[in-house]
């Protein structure tokens, strides 16, 4: 199925700058741009709120670093013609920020306390957090600015992208899996001989298996969707992934020893572009308006006044 690429986030990492340090959290200063200073503090600022919101670790290897050096420039050159424009205020923009921070960021990481937790982790304070949301406000801002007239596509751009991309648009391939477990690895092959000379599944299943939730269905664990995450363990998976029907398995997991059989595999079938067509649009427009926006960036850095400082 067609899968959305959106951020985990939301609109706060519509402009996605992802950025990496090189573990200097001083105040000495990276870059200069139309006379804001930004200083490894602000940059590691930038990074450990970015694996924060993406829950995700950022590379800090050295090839890398004057891409992301330059991207935080964008951004500061970005962020100071939106409040020049006022395309937003910075008080409006601390108070979204205030928002976003309430009723998303808190609650996808559990509770404030896991927030002040992670922020420890990654050496930023609250109000340095606080401030790194405001600017990602900002910069949603800037972007739905810049990019307000891009909200059509060409005739025909979805559909041809449909076709482009045929295998975006199948439903996963599914099998018919049962499971029953055991303690030892020995008791499973003597199960799993059992099986193959012919003894019903769920009867055994019934008998041996330690896994209570399952034992009225007979270890039946239904029409398991390759490809798509599952609260099967990742060894289950990969062993109904690779068994055919008939076959059976024994994998180890931290519950025991799982004897797995496939019963029945249905392949997955093509999604017609009626379905997809607003999800395929959505993201052409999203695309379109990125490539709008870098565009327009482009062009302001090269009337911004920049200075790179060697010690960035």
């Amino acid at each position: 199925m067609f899968r959305r690429r959106a951020g985990k986030w939301g609109a706060v990492v519509i402009v996605v700058t992802l950025f990496a340090g090189c573990g200097n959290a001083s105040s000495s200063p990276i870059a200069r741009v139309n006379g804001i200073t930004i200083t490894h503090q602000d940059w590691m600022v930038s990074v450990g709120s970015t694996e924060i919101l993406t829950g995700t670790p950022i590379s800090t290897h050295a090839k890398a670093r004057k891409a992301q050096i330059m991207a935080l420039v964008q951004q500061t050159a970005v962020e100071h013609w939106a409040l020049a424009h006022k395309v937003i205020s910075s008080p409006k923009a601390a108070q979204q920020a205030s928002d976003f921070l309430q009723h998303q960021v808190i609650p996808r990481l559990g509770n404030a306390q896991n927030l002040t937790r992670s922020l420890s982790q990654h050496h930023v304070t609250m109000s340095e957090f606080r401030r790194y949301l405001a600017n990602q406000m900002i910069l949603e801002a800037a972007f739905n600015r810049v990019t307000a007239g891009e909200n059509t596509l060409p005739v025909g751009a979805g559909s041809a992208f449909y076709h482009a991309n045929p295998a975006l648009f199948v439903t996963p391939t599914a099998k018919l899996a049962r499971e029953m477990i055991v303690n030892s690895r020995q008791q499973a092959v003597a199960i799993e001989t059992q099986l193959k000379k012919g003894a019903d599944f769920s009867a055994l299943a019934r008998r041996d298996s330690k896994d209570r939730a399952s034992l009225k269905t007979g270890g039946s664990l239904g029409w398991v969707k390759l490809g798509v995450s599952s609260s099967l363990p990742a060894r289950v998976t990969s062993a109904i992934n690779h068994l055919a029907p008939g076959q059976y398995g024994i994998v180890a997991t931290r519950l025991g020893y799982s004897i797995i059989e496939v019963q029945a595999v249905k392949p997955g079938t093509s999604v017609p572009y009626s379905d997809v067509r607003p999800e395929i649009e959505a993201q052409l427009v999203q695309k379109q308006k990125a490539q709008a926006f870098q565009h327009w960036a482009a062009g302001l850095m090269r009337q911004a006044h920049v200075q790179l400082y060697q010690n960035g």
